[in-house]
């Protein structure tokens, strides 16, 4: 057998072959480096807030595709690229290019006045409508009566406005307590025999599901083989709800049905903000579907490709590519051949003999969608609708970004509450999955997580079935590492004029934010809580805390993950971590954006040995999986692509099962190091301007890779002469006998023994070119 190298070593040697080759071959809508459009770029030169040059090419990528016969187009561009600003230009173009003067942009909630002021900004001729209040049907009626114009006329809705809709009620026929089909009048029961639960609500009190007939009943088809009429059981299908429209101020229409049935190509253009949260079959979905058949042409801005499956793009798809995915043997409403073509499928048989001396036994077959893409997804069904790109693009725009993992070790009494605290939450749910009882992962994971963070009041832990106590976490009183470290970061930071974003992930039972403003308080730190209430007035409420002196906001990430410019709190620390790769590299960039005038600064704190390390040495190789549909095609990229990996909770309880440090001998500060080295990878490779090729770094001799200088203790064999290109520095500093830090930088050869030199500790330094 010949040598075998791995796929990245092939492209190392051949990829730049491969490249020429596909450059021949694919024919291009927009061309950068050979193509200038005149009549584009004067009206790019015109909008009062001017795009990048690297954005101008986007916007004119977006707009030929649209007039190239492809009805929409995917925007997938990185967190703080400004999706909003070139989408507006591009309606902009369609305006003066092609009379397209109403544009439709449906967007998150609390992003309207967002939208609207950007709008105002960038295109103050432009007219910019709010309809996202509770008057919508009536606005749009007024709207169809509307002679045309000639002017650029954007109206904003937010998605959950657009969705809105009547309340619903059961509609089935109830005899002696059982409930019964108004069409066949078979009784309704679930796939267990046990009746439907129709009537069930939620804690809001709403009825939770809408159902349908599942029953089978015959039905008569034609046989042109016999030439007569066969009997089949088919589903009965009938719906099982209905209006309430006893409660009359609850007859709503959905507006997105409204413009759908009564405004169709009355907007020539919709912009649909996050597209990735349409991506399922939800009201939302639906609206989106309804929209999308209403409008001419359609521009999807998303910063994620997708979430990790498959089938989180075969109903966008469906709603903006329809002709497309029939002609590739897709069916509506049923994913499972699409996810078997592009995605993973895990089926899983369970065999329970009935006794030891019969073979009779139950079967039982489960097959579910496993998180993986295959590449042929990118290549048959996204590239010829897609422009992408990565805020590395505008990097000569941004301020140096920097990530800190701080590791803090526990007291001795804490360290011994936690470790007995785990041996019970371990052994428990040992023995709950030897029974094939997975009812104690989520609630085990939070426990572990949260505990070291709420043990000033302690855990228990209950059976979320039998309401047994599985195990509890004693409380312990005084101020806690984390929290002395949280207060030192802080301090630090505001003595710079420098405000502090803190994210926690707080819940009804895990809020640990009143404790934490109480310290901060102590401390005459001025700090407020973001918490669920006005969407739409989110980014106000926070602008009227900042001019009041606020110094500390405090808020889980999720509430502004999307869109928001958090500018003026350039330092955020993670003080607990999210269980999503996608949050957590969306709330870190929430101050990393152009128009930032400082570096940005981001912590991340965790307890060494606990699951909280675990976590993160998870999410950091995911996060670096998840480099590869960016762009970073490396080995084990794009073997998170096409492979199976377990869910979050589930590799988390192996690791504690198995007392492994997530299989991986590295130090969470070397496993986050690596990921942060190939997403600079990722971001500088493409950082040089469009017109010229990209130049060939110059390597060292192996020699000197071998005996670096003394005070570096590994040089990369791939760096060397650095020149003007930025390096990116790792800073090890052992601050305690508990607690070591470690600091990345992007610097500038002439900055480096500038950052030395401030050093007042011995330090280790390990830098690359990327």
């Amino acid at each position: 057998m010949g040598n075998l190298i791995s796929l990245k070593e092939f492209l190392d040697e051949y990829g730049e072959n491969m490249a020429e080759k596909v450059t021949e071959e694919l024919t291009v809508v927009h061309d950068p480096i050979r193509e200038k459009e005149g009549e584009i770029d004067g009206i790019i030169a015109s909008m009062s807030k001017k795009p990048f040059p690297s954005q101008g090419e986007i916007i004119k990528a977006c707009y030929k595709s649209l007039l190239s016969g492809n009805r929409a187009v995917y925007m997938v561009s990185e967190m703080g690229t400004g999706k909003s600003l070139m989408s507006i230009t591009a309606a902009n173009a369609l305006c003066k290019l092609n009379g397209i003067h109403r544009v439709l942009v449906v967007c998150p909630p609390h992003l309207v006045p967002k939208w609207i002021q950007e709008i105002k900004d960038s295109l103050p001729g432009a007219k910019a409508y709010n309809l996202n209040g509770k008057g919508i049907i009536k606005q749009l009626e007024a709207l169809r009566t509307q002679p045309k114009t000639l002017d650029l006329e954007f109206y904003v809705t937010g998605r959950e406005r657009a969705k809105t809709g009547f309340i619903w009620r059961p509609a089935v026929v109830t005899r002696n307590r059982k409930h019964f089909c108004p069409k066949c009048g078979r009784e309704l029961l679930d796939k267990d025999g046990y009746p439907l639960a129709i009537f069930e609500r939620n804690t809001q009190g709403r009825f939770k599901k809408r159902y349908s007939c599942k029953s089978r009943v015959p039905k008569w088809v034609y046989n042109p083989e016999t030439d007569s009429m066969d009997e089949v059981q088919v589903s009965c299908g009938e719906q099982l709800w209905q209006p309430n429209t006893s409660r009359k101020n609850y007859r709503k229409v959905i507006p997105a049905k409204f413009i759908k049935a009564r405004m169709k190509n009355y907007f020539g253009l919709l912009i649909l903000d996050e597209v990735h949260q349409y991506k399922n079959e939800s009201g939302q979905g639906y609206a989106f579907g309804a929209l999308a058949s209403a409008c001419r042409y359609i521009v999807c801005l998303t910063g994620t490709l997708a979430g990790g499956y498959s089938s989180d793009v075969y109903h966008l798809l469906f709603r903006t590519h329809p002709q497309l995915m029939l002609e590739d043997n897709n069916t509506w409403g049923n994913p499972k051949g699409f996810i078997e073509r592009y995605g993973v499928l895990e089926k899983i048989t369970t065999v329970k003999e009935e006794d030891g001396l019969t073979t009779k036994a139950k079967r039982r077959t489960i097959v579910k969608e496993k998180p993986g893409i295959s590449p042929l997804l990118l290549g048959r069904m996204l590239l010829s609708n897609s422009v992408f790109m990565r805020l590395s693009d505008c990097m000569e725009h941004l301020q140096p970004y920097e990530e800190n993992v701080i590791e803090l070790g526990m007291d001795p009494r804490m360290a011994g509450f936690y470790s007995e605290f785990e041996d019970t939450m371990k052994e428990a749910l040992r023995q709950a999955l030897a029974r094939g009882d997975n009812s104690l992962l989520g609630a085990y994971l939070h426990a572990l997580l949260s505990y070291p963070e709420r043990i000033y009041k302690g855990v228990q832990v209950i059976h979320p079935h039998t309401k047994e106590k599985v195990a509890v976490g004693p409380p312990l009183q005084g101020t806690m590492p984390k929290e002395h470290e949280l207060i030192s970061i802080i301090k630090s930071e505001l003595d710079q004029k420098r405000k502090v974003l803190l994210y926690i992930q707080n819940s009804d039972t895990t809020d640990i934010s009143p404790r934490l403003v109480g310290i901060m308080e102590e401390e005459n730190i001025r700090v407020k809580v973001l918490k669920s209430g006005d969407t739409e007035g989110r980014a106000a409420i926070i602008e009227r805390w900042v001019e009041k002196g606020l110094d500390v906001l405090i808020t889980n990430p999720k509430k502004v993950e999307v869109g928001m410019d958090l500018l003026d709190f350039p330092s955020i620390v993670f003080y607990q971590i999210p269980m999503s790769t996608y949050t957590l590299r969306q709330a870190s960039r929430r101050s990393w954006r152009i128009p930032q005038k400082r570096p940005v600064k981001v912590y991340f704190l965790t307890y060494s040995g606990t699951m909280q390390t675990r976590l993160m040495q998870l999410m950091a190789d995911k996060l670096t999986s998840s480099l590869a549909i960016e762009g970073e095609l490396s080995d084990k990229g794009l073997a998170a692509l096409s492979e199976t990996s377990d869910s979050m909770a589930r590799e988390l309880a192996k690791m504690l099962l198995e007392k492994s440090q997530s299989g991986d001998s590295r130090s969470l500060k070397d496993i986050w190091a690596a990921y942060r080295k190939k997403e600079v990878q990722v971001e500088l490779t493409i950082n040089t301007p469009l017109a010229e090729p990209e130049p060939k770094p110059e390597t060292i001799s192996k020699e000197e890779a071998e005996d670096p200088a003394p005070e570096i203790s590994k040089a990369s064999t791939e760096v060397e002469k650095i020149g003007g290109r930025i390096v990116k520095v790792q800073f090890i500093e052992y601050t305690g006998k508990r607690k070591k830090k470690v600091t990345h930088i992007e610097v500038k050869e002439a900055d480096l023994e500038d950052l030395l030199g401030k050093s007042d500790k011995p330090v280790r330094v390990q830098f690359g070119l990327f």
